[in-house]
């Protein structure tokens, strides 16, 4: 079986490794071609990928065959209509495309992944000017794809309400944690970072600055928490770690306010803003918070939850569906406009640490489960499912 990939969200447009559908796209790519089968994979990279994860990926064995497009810049006509074409050169089964669009050009069978849905129920929290995505790409991809992954459940009944045309054709396939790369990123940790003074207990907020993370609300909570503990002003601070993304207003105005508040107290300030961190960053940052707070509002399945119970870090998360799914009973859950509740939650995660153990070792054992091997050979029964069935 020949298996065609829309690399195009391999890594983000600056050529970095990048987070969110980039990780999930290097991920499920990455541990598909290490599985144990006589399939071919062409693998459609653009044009910022890098030299070294080419070969990364060419290493894997001559099962893999890159195909880089001819173009030096990432365009809608590169990736709609002369990839799908020079991919069909190779005449390959079915093309999977991680990213939830199909190229427009191409026609035969596909495998799309939809990620999240929430632009459609609350378009103020995302960028401006996609309506050629939600109108368009998105509907003809879901209508032209023989199958259909979502990452959660929660995204499964998300189609089902928005595109009925989904029912029948969607399979559910859950992400999974690199818990090697975590343990490597740690081993190789540099604990004395200027960048990361862990010079005391911190709270980790984790992902982009936009309005869906909710973290004007996390703001609020950790400033409840000094006003109830204002000796903790100088034992404790809030890390929002994350590029900044859009709508950020905002959260940096409550930001700002709270550092004005606390000033006296602490004059660099309570809440620290990192900016876009590494992978090997991350990692840093998860093994050594004294918790990871992830109020969303909406998630399609939230991967910094199980990221964080990977390295045993307590996870206070918002009660909602994707979120409950992923954390199961090893993580603790409040509204996401409850401030009050997340304050209690980071008091007893900061000042009752020893509470969290049960959380703590329920987590460990939960994220076994969700491994990428386990995703990649889900993947893999729905692409050759797919290309057993006739081309519309």
């Amino acid at each position: 079986m020949r298996i065609a990939i829309d690399g195009t969200t391999l890594c983000a447009p600056d050529g970095s490794r990048g987070a969110g559908v980039e990780h999930y796209s290097w991920s499920i790519v990455n541990a598909l071609i290490r599985l144990r089968t006589e399939h071919r994979f062409i693998i459609a990279v653009p044009p910022g990928f890098s030299s070294v994860r080419r070969a990364q990926l060419e290493a894997v064995g001559d099962h893999v065959r890159i195909m880089r497009c001819p173009f030096s810049k990432p365009s809608a006509l590169a990736r709609h209509a002369f990839m799908p074409l020079h991919v069909a050169l190779y005449r390959p089964d079915a093309l999977f495309c991680p990213h939830g669009q199909i190229p427009f050009g191409w026609l035969g069978r596909s495998v799309v992944t939809i990620h999240d849905l929430s632009i459609y129920d609350h378009p103020e929290w995302f960028p401006d000017m996609q309506d050629v995505s939600i109108r368009l790409l998105v509907p003809r991809s879901l209508t032209r794809a023989v199958k259909v992954i979502a990452v959660s459940n929660a995204t499964h009944f998300a189609l089902q309400r928005l595109f009925p045309i989904t029912n029948g054709k969607t399979v559910v396939v859950h992400e999974g944690v690199d818990v090697e790369e975590a343990y490597q990123a740690l081993k190789d940790a540099n604990w004395e970072s200027r960048r990361f003074p862990f010079d005391r207990d911190f709270v980790l907020c984790l992902g982009t600055i936009e309005p869906r993370k909710n973290l004007v609300h996390a703001v609020k909570a950790f400033d409840a928490f000094l006003c109830a503990h204002p000796e903790q002003a100088t034992q404790v601070r809030l890390v929002l770690a994350g590029k900044r993304g859009w709508k950020t207003q905002d959260t940096e105005a409550e930001v700002t306010r709270v550092n004005r508040t606390w000033k006296s107290s602490e004059p660099a300030g309570v809440i620290q803003m990192l900016g876009t961190v590494t992978q090997e960053e991350k990692w840093h940052l998860l093994a050594r918070a004294s918790c990871l707070l992830f109020p969303s509002y909406e998630e399609g399945f939230g991967l910094p939850v199980l990221e964080a119970m990977a390295v045993g870090t307590p996870v206070i998360a918002s009660a909602i569906d994707a979120l409950q799914e992923v954390g199961g009973d090893a993580a603790m859950y409040v509204e996401p406009t409850d401030v009050e509740g997340m304050s209690f939650a980071l008091t007893q995660c900061l000042l009752v640490p020893e509470g969290t153990r049960e959380l703590k070792e329920a987590g460990l054992i939960r994220v076994a489960g969700f491994t990428w091997e386990r995703a990649a050979n889900e993947t893999l029964k729905v692409l050759e499912d797919v290309s057993k069935t006739k081309t519309t």
